[in-house]
């Protein structure tokens, strides 16, 4: 959109017009940025992202048996803690 500026100059489109597309246009962004922390989040609160990790670190396979090996070492982990009040 072209507006005239003083003297019949062309003046460029009004900056607070492109600062609000590029505002509305990094809420999808931000939107899936939120989800995506949410779902990191969930994985550490259930031990998934731990699972990964101990599936990396042994180049193992899921499998019935890493789980239940993965669980063992974390019950032992666990009963290794000291235990406040």
């Amino acid at each position: 959109m072209s507006m005239l500026c003083g003297a019949g100059a062309p003046a460029r489109e009004m900056l607070e017009a492109r600062t609000h597309r590029a505002r509305v246009s990094a809420i999808p962004a931000a939107i899936i940025r939120s989800f995506k922390l949410l779902a990191a989040i969930l994985r550490e609160i259930f031990d998934e992202s731990a699972y990964q990790r101990f599936l990396e670190r042994g180049q193992l396979e899921s499998s019935p048996n890493a789980y239940a090996v993965f669980q063992q070492e974390n019950e032992q982990a666990k009963s290794r803690r000291p235990r406040c009040c």
